[in-house]
């Protein structure tokens, strides 16, 4: 079982809830948005990862972003990724996505941070 306190963040509230569900199965702690957190949430709610789902993503929110990025691995969740996010995080999940690739990409982007 794993261990590690996790943030989810997505705008589509049956996306974190599917997200929750999983990691939770697998033994981690999450916490979930339906944006990016500013600087001094960040701050106050450290995690070991993030799990972002490209659509909570807005061009306005790159400077959350790189707060974000330097605050812990991010795993990405997108259909189509944009070249602009897929250097800037750990890892990739390419929707729709098979069952178990978000776990197995947290747990790669978890043991390479």
């Amino acid at each position: 079982m794993s261990t590690g306190r996790l943030l989810v963040v997505a705008p589509d509230d049956d996306v974190r809830r599917s997200l929750v569900f999983a990691l939770e199965a697998e033994g981690y702690e999450v916490g979930i948005r339906a944006d990016l957190p500013a600087a001094p949430w960040l701050s106050t709610h450290p995690f070991d990862c993030a799990v972002l789902d490209q659509r909570a993503v807005r061009p306005c929110d790159r400077e959350v972003l790189s707060d974000t990025l330097a605050s812990a691995p991010v795993v990405l969740l997108a259909y189509r990724p944009q070249p602009w996010l897929t250097d800037k995080v750990s890892a990739i999940v390419e929707t729709p996505a098979l069952e178990g690739a978000m776990v197995a990409a947290v747990e790669h982007a978890l043991h390479r941070h």
